[in-house]
């Protein structure tokens, strides 16, 4: 029997360990692939929209979130969600001047108009407007 003949018939540890790590590599793939079944239905887009609180450095003042949201929904808006947010633009450090603080609303894009209509613009047109945490 020659070398070749033997190679053939009994396969080496190498052709083991092959196997082993070849199989294992196949089940963590199969397993790490997840499930593949559709949601349910995905949510619905939501626009942010935006408005000014009308508030000033040192004295506050002006509109709250919660007063420009019961205003929207009286207007018969559905409202997502609220949040706090800034405008991005630079002011100067003086009593009485804007501080940049915007009332920010997700409603849903098929009233999109009317929200327009309300005063309401889109944040997307701020160019550094970002969302913050309420204070």
């Amino acid at each position: 029997m020659s070398n070749l003949d033997r190679y053939l018939i009994q396969p080496s540890k190498y052709d083991y360990r092959l196997f082993c790590r070849t199989a294992a590599f196949l089940a963590s793939c199969f397993l790490l692939s997840g499930c593949m079944c559709p949601l349910k239905s995905p949510p619905d887009p939501g626009v942010k929209f935006y408005q000014s609180l009308d508030s000033v450095q040192c004295t506050g003042g002006g509109k709250t979130v919660a007063q420009i949201e019961r205003d929207v929904r009286a207007a018969g808006i559905t409202v997502y969600q609220t949040s706090c947010g800034v405008d991005g633009a630079i002011y100067p450090s003086v009593c009485g001047a804007p501080d940049g603080r915007l009332a920010v609303l997700e409603i849903p894009l098929d009233q999109a108009r009317a929200a327009s209509a309300l005063g309401l613009k889109p944040l997307f047109t701020l160019p550094y407007g970002a969302e913050t945490p309420c204070r």
